[in-house]
């Protein structure tokens, strides 16, 4: 494999400039009100244990998002799922790490009230991605069935992934949730890594279950962004609209809905496999 054309992938498209740029694309289309800090001592920020966390956060969802197969992927494309899912799933767990190791009872609390959502709403949603995953490249009649659970079943289980309206932190339990304490700049910091992490998740889904593999460059790349700002639009309309819920309801919905749609896309995909 060419050294420049992995350099140009790790780093350029689909690697760190395109994920900072999809983390500020995602925060610009969800929208969000808070306190975001400031970028005011930012050099500091970066030297604590936090701001490390969100940097390494933010180099492991740029990993993930290239082993993804993109259209005109500079190495010509990838399926190493595992490393992706393995890159996105720490960009969200690194950054979470210091407040789950902080002192105060109400940070660690809530920073465990998000590891919980958010890691049993991406496992339902690469469970959902997975069996259109298996069949990137067939989009024939007898796929499509499979697609289409997916897409459902990825579009429900998303906003909790990312813990998103009412997934999101419980500020009951403490007002500003696991960046109870921080700095200004710090709490800038962590946005970011945040807005990246989910924004890659995005992408990523977007690639997966969409016809990102099949069709003319343009066609598939701009598929990836109507896809990716038809979703960003979809959150921001969901975000306010309901209340917190507690972790139990969100388990119910998900057990509920998406579980069984990530199943029936697995049975589709076998029912597929059978008319091959």
């Amino acid at each position: 494999m060419d050294t420049t054309l992995t350099i140009i992938a790790g780093i350029v498209y689909p690697g760190l400039i395109t994920t900072l740029v999809l983390g500020l694309l995602y925060r610009w289309l969800v929208g969000g009100a808070g306190d975001r800090g400031t970028t005011s001592g930012l050099s500091a920020a970066l030297r604590s244990r936090e701001g490390l966390a969100a940097l390494m956060g933010i180099l492991a969802a740029a990993g993930g998002l290239v082993a993804l197969p993109w259209p005109a992927h500079p190495t010509g494309g990838t399926h190493t799922w595992l490393w992706a899912w393995a890159g996105i799933e720490l960009a969200f767990l690194v950054p979470l790490a210091p407040a789950l190791a902080a002192g105060a009872p109400r940070v660690v609390r809530a920073a465990v009230r998000r590891a919980q959502i958010g890691t049993f709403g991406r496992v339902l949603l690469w469970a959902a991605m997975t069996a259109s995953l298996s069949i990137h490249a067939d989009w024939r009649f007898a796929a499509l069935p499979t697609h289409l659970l997916s897409l459902i079943a990825a579009m429900i289980a998303f906003p909790i992934a990312v813990g998103w309206g009412p997934f999101d932190d419980e500020v009951s339990i403490t007002e500003a949730g696991t960046q109870a304490g921080l700095p200004p700049a710090l709490r800038w910091l962590d946005n970011q890594a945040r807005d990246v992490a989910s924004g890659a998740l995005l992408a990523a889904t977007v690639v997966a279950t969409l016809p990102t593999a099949i069709g003319p460059l343009w066609l598939r790349l701009m598929m990836i962004v109507v896809g990716f700002i038809i979703a960003g639009g979809l959150l921001r309309r969901l975000g306010g609209r309901m209340p917190r819920l507690a972790l139990p309801d969100i388990l119910h919905l998900g057990w509920a809905y998406v579980a069984p749609l990530a199943a029936a896309a697995a049975v589709a995909l076998i029912i597929a496999g059978r008319l091959t």
